[in-house]
């Protein structure tokens, strides 16, 4: 079987370490600290905090994943969901109908496992005022017991009507919390800014920051070559350094290229150069699509601002000599161009310069 995994949560052999990333995020949720967590996609953030949790002895986790939540009554109901993860057995079921009896529980039966379940009637959820109730639910489950609770997406709350009412009511709650250690993860930088690092958000300072960014090269490298063995194959350091370049080190980037290079060669072999290629143009192959239609709704001038950044190592886009060389006439085109760009996730600003959000299709880019 194919060795690596992306685009989903990894664990176990599947799960790069990152020890001392690890060790320090331990620290902070086993003395009851909250964490904010942020970093570039597929950096491999839920997996860390996943496996930080499970080294942790005794520590139940409570993981409510928010992409792309609209209601409040969807919110409830993750969060009930995830909480009824956390429990078995009848009496766990009917413990938490009476903690959220003003929702108006739902028993029902699993129609593949036999096993009884528990939902929300939506229709009795009383907009933002059941989130409330919701959390604590939350601290009654937590009671007895070590539980840290995990908001993944987080920023996606901030798309619900009422969205910063809702931000208000969850901080007035956690605040009262103290022994349930609140971890917030997301990856729309400006977003999870406007929550966590603006003096007029409720959040404000409530939560330790802790980005999450590269993983060590030599780690990656040693990775891949434990990786390739399982799948029987052979891999020199030089050439798994290559992959992770080529992916730009991002992990779940750097997981997709070893994947298709692994199918690019046959049982038993040595993985070269041009295998790595082979992995590549593998990728393209499934991505050309897309990375079709991310261009052909962009305007010649935001074209060619995205292929000069592409081009250009710490490209000083607002440079005379960055506009020159790519045709563009003044500062403003310049601006609004990287501003499109921003918004349609195709670059984002970090450490004071612009990256590309998917390194494949720069480099998808850059061959054509």
């Amino acid at each position: 079987m194919n060795p690596f995994r992306y685009g989903c949560i990894v664990a176990g052999e599947n799960y790069c370490p990152r020890r001392e990333l690890q060790r320090q995020l331990k620290e902070l949720i086993s003395s009851g600290q909250n964490v904010v967590i942020q970093g570039p996609r597929r950096m491999g953030k839920t997996s860390l905090v996943g496996e930080t949790i499970r080294s942790i002895r005794g520590m139940r986790l409570i993981y409510v994943d928010l992409f792309c939540v609209r209601t409040a009554a969807e919110f409830c109901r993750r969060v009930v969901d995830a909480a009824l993860k956390c429990g078995k057995g009848r009496s766990f079921l009917e413990r938490t109908a009476a903690l959220i009896k003003g929702l108006r529980p739902v028993f029902s039966v699993d129609r593949e496992t036999g096993a009884p379940t528990l939902s929300i009637d939506v229709k009795s959820v009383d907009g933002v005022a059941s989130i409330e109730e919701v959390m604590g639910m939350v601290a009654r489950h937590a009671e007895g017991g070590k539980t840290c609770v995990v908001f993944d997406e987080f920023q996606d709350v901030l798309d619900i009507p009422d969205g910063d009412v809702i931000v208000a009511r969850l901080r007035a709650k956690i605040q009262f919390l103290s022994d349930i250690p609140f971890v917030f993860l997301g990856s729309v930088r400006n977003r999870m800014h406007e929550i966590f690092d603006s003096p007029k958000s409720p959040f404000f300072k409530s939560a330790i920051s802790f980005p999450v960014d590269k993983i060590d090269e030599s780690d990656l490298v040693s990775f891949l070559q434990s990786r390739f063995r399982v799948g029987n194959r052979k891999v020199s350091s030089e050439v798994a350094r290559l992959i992770v370049e080529a992916a730009d080190g991002i992990s779940g980037d750097v997981q997709e290229l070893a994947e298709t290079t692994w199918l690019a060669t046959e049982d038993g072999a040595t993985v070269g150069k041009r295998d790595v290629e082979k992995g590549l143009e593998m990728v393209f192959a499934r991505e050309s699509r897309l990375f079709g239609a991310m261009i052909s709704r962009l305007t010649g001038v935001q074209l060619s601002v995205l292929r000069g950044i592409a081009a250009t190592e710490h490209a000083r886009v607002f440079s005379g000599e960055f506009m020159s060389a790519y045709g563009i006439k003044n500062v403003g085109s310049v601006t609004k161009a990287i501003r499109r760009l921003v918004a349609d996730e195709l670059i984002f600003e970090y450490a004071g310069e612009y990256r590309f959000e998917n390194p494949f299709f720069r480099e998808w880019l850059l061959r054509r």
